[in-house]
């Protein structure tokens, strides 16, 4: 049990980490959350959504590139993880996102979606093998 509650606050931290690196525009922190061969895609319902973008250099790559049209300070709010399967090597998330943002001095909700994230152990370190962000609405 000790292991496994190890293993759940490191997943946590990852995605955590993906959050924060993002926000604070940390391309580093944020690209060592991925695999290398890492995934992201973006779904929209009604919209053909973006992604799949593969390999953590492109992943890094997409996201370094909406960030310099963002003016705001954002904030990813990642709640409500549940674990939905945990082994050894692998788990499966499924988090909410609520994405704030701030713009002189004036608060704005972003957006909201759920994550889906496929995480697994490499080189004793979790990290997103594959994260699917299923978006409530257009930003």
């Amino acid at each position: 049990m000790k292991e496994d509650t190890a293993a759940r606050l490191q997943i946590v931290e990852t995605l955590n980490r993906y959050a924060w690196g993002y926000d604070t525009r940390d391309l580093e922190l944020m690209g060592n959350c991925f695999t290398i061969d890492g995934v992201f895609d973006i779904e929209l319902q009604g919209h053909e959504g973006w992604g799949p973008y593969k390999g953590r250099k492109t992943i890094v790559a997409w996201l370094a590139s909406v960030m310099e049209s963002q003016t705001d300070q954002r904030r990813h709010c990642v709640t409500n993880l549940v674990i939905r399967e945990l082994t050894d090597s692998r788990a499966v998330v499924d988090s909410y996102l609520v994405l704030t943002a701030v713009e002189s001095g004036d608060l704005r909700v972003v957006c909201t979606g759920t994550y889906h994230d496929d995480v697994i152990l490499e080189d004793s370190v979790w990290r997103i093998k594959h994260k699917t962000l299923k978006l409530d609405n257009a930003f």
